[in-house]
């Protein structure tokens, strides 16, 4: 293995080893102060971000990376906890869309201040110049092997 491709090969381990601490710091806040996983959170964040709309299982299963048996789950037990709901499409009643449910939200906002704050200590660390170039970098990570999806 020649030079570059130690460095390529010891960042990547940096990178994926770094990111694995961050989210286990994250998940175990989460589980400590609002009883959820950070799956939950993501899961929570991203129907909030769809609004009233909501969003069909298999964009979920795209923006959060994970099987559609992974959503289904995930989304069972959040349904079950009445965080979300679940309806048909109107336009096709195969297609599953889920929602926040009032209590959901409340809940989401709660874990999202508490979260950002988190963020924002752990990446106290970094000067804001570091940050904008940590977010550069990985843009150009992100476009050189999918460049239809946003950094």
């Amino acid at each position: 293995m020649d030079g570059r491709g130690k460095q390529a090969l010891l960042t990547w381990l940096s990178l994926l080893r770094t990111s694995n601490r961050i989210k286990k710091d994250i998940d175990g806040r989460l589980k400590a102060s609002f009883g959820q996983s950070i799956s939950r959170f993501d899961a929570l964040s991203a129907l909030q971000r769809a609004g009233a709309d909501g969003i069909r299982a298999g964009q979920l299963s795209r923006q959060m990376v994970v099987s559609e048996g992974n959503i289904t789950q995930l989304m069972g037990k959040l349904l079950r906890d009445r965080l979300i709901t679940k309806s048909a499409d109107a336009m096709d009643a195969r297609v599953v869309i889920y929602r926040l449910s009032e209590s959901g939200a409340a809940l989401f906002d709660a874990m999202a201040m508490e979260h950002r704050q988190w963020i924002e200590e752990i990446f106290d660390e970094l000067s804001d110049t570091d940050t904008k170039r940590l977010q550069s970098l990985m843009g150009r990570l992100s476009g050189a092997f999918n460049p239809k999806e946003p950094a």
